[in-house]
């Protein structure tokens, strides 16, 4: 009878550790408003992947709606206002295309902070778990030496090698670098170039591509439409110069317009 209660013991320990970790977010000591925005975030950005990924369909009735419950969740979600300005510029209401854009690149800086202390909290979460786990693991190891039967041994074994995978892929997470503050997308000011190019306000769409050049020397399009700008403003030789920047740089650019520019450049001398 002592022996079977003895054995029942064991069992019972064994299936506690086997159980793992509960959530380490509601035990961890973390303010009030840090567990408020890491679930508004994580409610907020389930809708926007599903908004993105129904814009990427181009079902944009359904991204629209997607990215709104998004916005309701979080109003700083700096994503869902980018791709709600692209829907609302395919549909021709550019005035809110533009609001919306102004609001994106508004909230990036905050939503960037935001997605980055979330990082920082889920790497705290990691350590402890990989703590509890480590002393969990000491503690089979420590009962293998005790087991009485081969039954017992093989239960314990299953779970030290459950333990030590889990410590190896948490240990893993753990070496990716954190993210760093990242600088604001380069699309997000040549979309905000294209909008105003189309409202005709050419000199702010002549600023959001040089800040679109100027981080990334490679955007073909940006270079193109800067170029376009001061072809249409009859500036050819400042067009062709945009373009032929373009090329040194490795940017592609569109032919059929540089040669319409020589043509306009040619035409001009006489």
């Amino acid at each position: 009878m002592k022996k079977k209660k003895k054995k029942i013991i064991i069992y019972s320990f064994i299936l506690i550790l086997f159980l793992g970790t509960p959530s380490l977010f509601g035990q961890k000591d973390y303010t009030r408003e840090e567990r408020q925005l890491f679930q508004r975030y994580k409610i907020a950005n389930s809708y926007f992947k599903k908004g993105k990924k129904n814009f990427l369909k181009e079902d944009f009735r359904k991204a629209e709606k997607e990215l709104k419950k998004c916005l309701k969740r979080m109003p700083e979600h700096s994503g869902a206002y980018f791709f709600l300005s692209q829907i609302s510029y395919k549909w021709g209401n550019l005035e809110r295309s533009l609001e919306e854009i102004e609001n994106a690149k508004k909230n990036y800086a905050y939503i960037d902070k935001v997605k980055a202390n979330i990082e920082q909290l889920y790497i705290l979460e990691l350590q402890e778990l990989k703590m509890q786990k480590q002393e969990k693991l000491g503690l089979l190891r420590e009962s293998l030496s005790r087991a009485q039967s081969a039954l017992e041994r093989s239960q314990i074994e299953a779970g030290i090698g459950t333990l030590e995978a889990d410590i190896g892929t948490i240990s893993s997470q753990l070496s990716r670098p954190l993210p760093s503050l990242e600088q604001m997308p380069v699309d997000y000011f040549y979309f905000h170039g294209n909008i105003l190019l189309k409202l005709k306000r050419y000199k702010e769409a002549d600023s959001q591509y040089q800040e679109a050049i100027k981080i990334n020397p490679q955007h073909g399009d940006a270079y193109n439409n800067l170029a376009s700008l001061y072809y249409m403003a009859k500036q050819y030789q400042k067009a062709l110069d945009y373009l032929k920047q373009a090329e040194a740089n490795g940017a592609k650019i569109n032919p059929e317009f540089k040669k319409a520019v020589l043509k306009a450049i040619q035409k001009s001398l006489y």
